[in-house]
C-alpha cells in the first residue's frame, strides 16, 4: 500500500507474488512504476500506467 499523500487512505495497492524464476504484480496505481530486483545495482523493471497485472523474470 502506497499511503496518500494528502490526509487518510491510500494511493495506490502493491500485490507482489514470486512463483518459481517469474514475479507476479498487480497493482490498481494509474501511474508509471518501477521494481528494483536484486539489491541496489539489481534489475529495473518499468511498467508503464495504468493498473495492471505484469510478470517478469527474477533474477535474484
Amino acid at each position: 500500500m502506497i499511503p496518500s499523500a494528502n490526509g487518510p487512505g491510500e494511493t495506490a495497492r502493491f500485490e507482489v507474488r514470486r512463483e518459481g524464476d517469474r514475479l507476479g504484480v498487480t497493482t490498481d496505481s494509474p501511474h508509471p512504476w518501477r521494481l528494483r530486483t536484486g539489491g541496489p545495482d539489481g534489475t529495473l523493471h518499468i511498467n508503464a500506467a495504468g493498473p495492471a497485472t505484469t510478470e517478469f523474470r527474477y533474477e535474484g
